[in-house]
Order: C-alpha cells, then sequence, then structure tokens
C-alpha cells in the first residue's frame, strides 16, 4: 500500500501543477476579452468573519456600480478589493464590450501569471515525486 501512495501523490501534484498551468494560460489568453474600461464607484463595503474550521479571518467584500452604453450596473461584487477602498472612491475596471457585465480588475495578467509559476512549481514537483518514487523501488 505504501508504494501505491508514494505515487499516488506525486501524480495528483503533478496532475493539479498542469491544471493550474493551463487555468492560467486561459486567463492570458482571455485577458484580450476585456478590451474596454469603464470607472465604478464603490457603493458598498461588506465585512464578515470566515471560520475556516482551523482559523478565522476578516472577509471584505467590496461592492461597485457603473454605467456602460447607458445601461447601469449596480451593486457589482468588485473584482479586485484593497483595504484602502472607500465608499465613494472611484475605481476603474476593465469589462467585456461584447459582455459589459463581465468585469475584470488591472491585475488580470499578473494573477494569471502567479497561477502559471505555482502551477509549474507543483508540477515540477509531483515530477520529481514520482520519479523518486519510481527508482526507490
Amino acid at each position: 500500500m505504501q508504494k501505491v501512495l508514494r505515487f499516488v501523490f506525486p501524480m495528483v501534484a503533478l496532475a493539479l501543477g498542469i491544471i493550474v498551468i493551463i487555468s492560467g494560460i486561459i486567463g492570458i489568453r482571455d485577458r484580450k476579452l476585456y478590451d474596454s474600461t469603464a470607472v465604478a464607484t464603490v457603493t458598498d463595503i461588506q465585512e464578515h468573519w470566515e471560520d475556516t474550521g482551523e482559523d478565522s479571518h476578516l472577509v471584505t467584500t467590496v461592492y461597485i456600480d457603473y454605467e456602460v452604453n447607458g445601461k447601469e450596473y449596480k451593486h457589482v461584487e468588485a473584482p479586485e478589493s484593497d483595504s484602502s477602498i472607500q465608499i465613494g472612491d472611484r475605481v476603474e475596471i476593465l469589462y467585456q464590450s461584447k459582455n459589459p457585465e463581465k468585469i475584470e480588475g488591472h491585475h488580470i495578467t499578473r494573477k494569471s501569471v502567479i497561477f502559471i509559476i505555482i502551477g509549474f512549481v507543483v508540477a515540477i514537483g509531483g515530477i520529481f515525486g514520482t520519479l523518486k518514487a519510481f527508482f526507490r523501488r
């Protein structure tokens, strides 16, 4: 049973790493869909404590209103939040001109690159773990 587990965990790490890499690549590819910008107004900030079982932490959700081509989008969850944001602040968002209710923050590319890096590290760990388990027979 231990021999099987020595292969399973590295293989799972390899698969997860590949999935995260693909997710990052899709994020970069989809970045071009967010081809327009709008200025949104922060209208609400809600905070609540989230208990994960091991610890609890404060979760902040920022809501914005914005307008595109005369249509208003109200009380939409902001794609990014910053602890310095206040109600009434104006923030720039990216949206898809063909589908204006789909919004993103300006850090979409940075997030995708971070996903790719993390996925790469996990996948490499999975490869080395698999090779180590294979040659330890």
